[in-house]
């Protein structure tokens, strides 16, 4: 590997996006996804294993480019559109077919979503595509699934096995299920054209008019939907906004960021946030989590993590003081803006902590039940809508800290269990 390559891949993030190859000559020879493009990439050229026509991709690289995205979905989606529009070689030989593949919705009734190499143009028919490979159209179909389960089934005498997981709502039992199902096609449609936010809204009325209606059942379904299709989203994008701006993820977070650094009076918003949380049952296999953040988006590099060694019993106050003090014996970067998973209680555990060791660092503690932020200079404390820039980055950094901490516990359970 040249060394301008290797400077290149060294820049890439750690994050969710799409890649790109480029020979000599700067035609595109591939593109392709990753949850963390600077790992994937990677890969390419520390697997000996990639088989002949990987080998060859590799041997012609000689530019790599990304465009950053806020979710998995959205690089499945942006993947395939520049597959589409490009035609790229090294895509186009990976092909499982010679023809392009859809996914569809068909049928009046009972709509069935199925994946098609040709699309009869009718207007019975909803398609969506063409997608680069049956692969890539079935992880589509795999995230939505879960969170609208639907039916690909054409034999209404006999349940396929989607059913019996959950997974499809079986619409040919009753009328009531068909009609219900009906409306859920309707959501999918929004979804794969990507009417997201068009679509969260109507969610978060249908469960309000469910809740109203003592349908706590039904409503507990919607809410769990909206928290997926959130989840999956985030603030969703398409394509075509990518490809307009490149830098769309970066101008997002330094927003996000700009925005916290105000709403808690900071002169400059925070180049380097640092998040920790604790994960512990009944004090054992206590592990904590140190996350960081830089300009606004997650550093993975940096993460530390924290295996408690002096507490055996559940005080997570006392856990928390034991991986701060851990955490600044070492000699790493000092951030700029501390935020610690939990309330007053944490917050000022971990002042004190800072005191004692003579650090001045803004710090601030965001608790779970009111998403409430308590902070090292304000009496009372800052309460923000679901929609603020500040509040959604705090608790993105929180959320990460929490999954963090968690997997750290549930490998050391595991181990041993294991073991024992």
């Amino acid at each position: 590997m040249d060394k301008n390559l290797k400077g290149q891949i060294a820049k890439l993030p750690a994050s969710p996006g799409i890649y790109k190859f480029f020979d000599q000559e700067n035609h595109l020879l591939y593109v392709g996804k990753s949850v963390q493009v600077k790992k994937r990439v990677s890969s390419y050229f520390t697997n000996h294993k990639l088989g002949p026509k990987t080998d060859l991709l590799v041997s012609k690289i000689k530019n790599v480019q990304y465009v950053k995205v806020f979710s998995e979905f959205e690089a499945l989606l942006l993947e395939s559109e520049l597959i589409r529009t490009n035609k790229p070689f090294f895509n186009v030989i990976a092909k499982d077919d010679k023809s392009p593949i859809y996914i569809q919705i068909t049928g009046k009734e009972v709509p069935l979503i199925t994946t098609a190499r040709k699309i009869k143009k009718t207007r019975s028919v909803f398609a969506k595509g063409p997608f680069p490979s049956a692969k890539n159209t079935r992880e589509i179909l795999r995230i939505i699934r879960k969170i609208f389960p639907y039916c690909h089934h054409q034999n209404p005498k006999k349940p396929c096995l989607y059913v019996h997981l959950g997974l499809c709502p079986y619409p040919w039992s009753n009328k009531n299920v068909q009609e219900d199902y009906l409306k859920v096609i309707a959501k999918i449609k929004k979804l794969l054209s990507g009417k997201t936010k068009e679509l969260t809204r109507e969610l978060k009325e249908e469960m309000k008019s469910l809740a109203k209606d003592e349908k706590f059942e039904q409503a507990s379904t919607v809410k769990k939907q909206i928290g997926m299709l959130e989840s999956l989203t985030t603030t969703y994008h398409a394509p075509e906004e990518f490809l307009k701006s490149l830098t769309l993820v970066d101008d997002a977070a330094m927003q996000k960021n700009s925005s916290l650094a105000s709403v808690l009076s900071m002169p400059e918003p925070p180049e380097r946030i640092e998040c920790y949380d604790i994960s512990n049952i009944s004090g054992k296999h206590a592990t904590g989590s140190m996350v960081v953040f830089v300009n606004g988006q997650s550093a993975k590099d940096q993460y530390r993590r924290f295996r408690i060694k002096f507490i055996n019993t559940p005080n997570d106050l006392e856990m928390l003081r034991e991986v701060l003090i851990r955490r600044f014996k070492n000699d790493w970067p000092k951030p700029d803006l501390i935020i610690i998973d939990g309330g007053k209680g944490q917050l000022s555990l971990a002042l004190s902590v800072l005191s004692r060791l003579k650090l001045k660092i803004p710090t601030i503690s965001l608790a779970k039940k009111f998403e409430e932020i308590y902070a090292w200079n304000k009496v009372l404390a800052v309460s923000l809508p679901k929609e603020s820039p500040a509040r959604q980055l705090a608790q993105q950094i929180r959320d990460e800290a929490h999954r963090f901490a968690i997997s750290y516990h549930r490998h050391l359970r595991s181990k041993a269990f294991i073991s024992s």
